[in-house]
């Protein structure tokens, strides 16, 4: 099977200017995979993180259609080699739904696997700030 992508190369500032007006983001919970099963030496260095998530909803259409997403970490990576992080996809063209909570992705640096998500709960965006929100609910506070 033949894997194919197009990337285009963005500074992180790019990267950030470009997701500040996306309207979709959430709070995930991402477990990164351990060298010796494949993953990643380290976990990521620096506040941000970006690559091609592959969503457990959208198995079937992997790897025709990925999207990218960055991930703002907003903790430590505890023990167990998990980070909460505020995710957004890269584009604004990208699914939403994909967003809600409870929903699966995975993280790829080109073929290899580095880390497990589940996203824990929805983010609307008001005003210049994100707050988070619980799927279903229509901003009640």
């Amino acid at each position: 099977m033949l894997l194919s992508a197009r990337f285009s190369i963005m500074s992180c500032e790019q990267v950030m200017n470009n997701t500040a007006n996306i309207p979709h983001k959430a709070i995930a919970r991402i477990h990164w995979i351990p060298e010796v099963e494949g993953g990643r030496k380290y976990p990521p260095f620096g506040p941000r993180y970006s690559t091609v998530a592959r969503f457990e909803k959208q198995a079937e259409k992997w790897p025709q259609e990925a999207w990218s997403i960055v991930a703002e970490f907003t903790s430590k990576i505890d023990a167990s080699s998990c980070v909460e992080a505020k995710i957004s996809f890269l584009t604004q063209d990208a699914p939403a739904h994909l967003l809600e909570r409870g929903n699966n992705f995975e993280l790829y640096e080109g073929r290899r696997l580095v880390a497990r998500g589940e996203v824990l709960k929805e983010c609307v965006e008001q005003s210049s700030q994100i707050e988070p929100r619980i799927a279903g609910t229509k901003g009640v506070t």
